[in-house]
């Protein structure tokens, strides 16, 4: 357990570094970060909001799509167990991001079909449709990540 914290952790930081000198290196490089997190795995999805939140962190303005199973995620309500590299649950890391000012978004059609409606999501994410979702991801300057 404590190696998995180890690795997940370093994994994070050499990510962040790694994004910071690509910015860097190009100057006027990308300026957004497009994470689109489905799975329910407990460490992709981990990582990925992770990840979300030190590249926030680190001046890169990021927006996290939430599909797939993922959508629950974003729930006001229900029981999560924590990402242990992060000593945080999901929907932790979700608040953390949408605080330092990044975008949580929840796929619309997945939300109808679960009958998720915006009341039932956290404060500040929100349901999407698709032509938010490609205005997000096709944005100029935009880099992608999925998990």
């Amino acid at each position: 357990m404590q190696n998995t914290k180890f690795l997940a952790k370093n994994l994070i930081i050499a990510m962040v570094l790694t994004f910071s000198s690509i910015s860097l290196q190009a100057g006027e490089g990308f300026k957004n970060l497009f994470i689109n997190v489905k799975s329910t795995t407990h460490s992709e999805s981990g990582m990925g909001l992770a990840v979300a939140n030190a590249m926030q962190g680190a001046g890169v303005k990021t927006t996290v799509l939430l599909g797939g199973d993922a959508i629950f995620y974003a729930l006001k309500k229900g029981g999560q167990s924590k990402f242990g590299p992060m000593d945080a649950t999901q929907r932790d890391m979700i608040n953390s991001l949408i605080k330092k000012g990044g975008k949580v978004m929840v796929c619309g059609m997945l939300a109808k079909f679960a009958k998720i409606k915006q009341s039932d999501i956290v404060k500040g994410a929100k349901i999407v449709d698709g032509k938010t979702v490609a205005g997000a991801l096709l944005a100029p300057s935009t880099q992608t990540l999925s998990f």
